[in-house]
């Protein structure tokens, strides 16, 4: 299946779902686990769209829209 749309739309999209979700939660998070290429990859262009200069951990980094904290982990092998 081909993969359409620039991921931020996309994850806000993700976002404005699960922050109607007809549950009462304390906080939402997403978890994803992405390869070296990846990860990198997105964190690059994270710290270029959100103009921050933060940096990541090894193994993790998050991005917060709106409530819903989306956490990108380096996958194991």
């Amino acid at each position: 299946m081909e993969k359409k749309g620039e991921i931020f739309n996309q994850l806000a999209i993700i976002s404005d779902l699960l922050e109607n979700v007809n549950l009462e939660s304390e906080s939402k998070s997403v978890i994803i686990e992405l390869n070296g290429d990846e990860f990198e990859k997105l964190f690059k262009k994270t710290i270029k769209k959100t103009k921050s200069q933060s940096t990541m951990d090894e193994t993790t980094f998050t991005l917060k829209i709106g409530y819903v904290d989306f956490v990108f982990t380096l996958a194991k092998n």
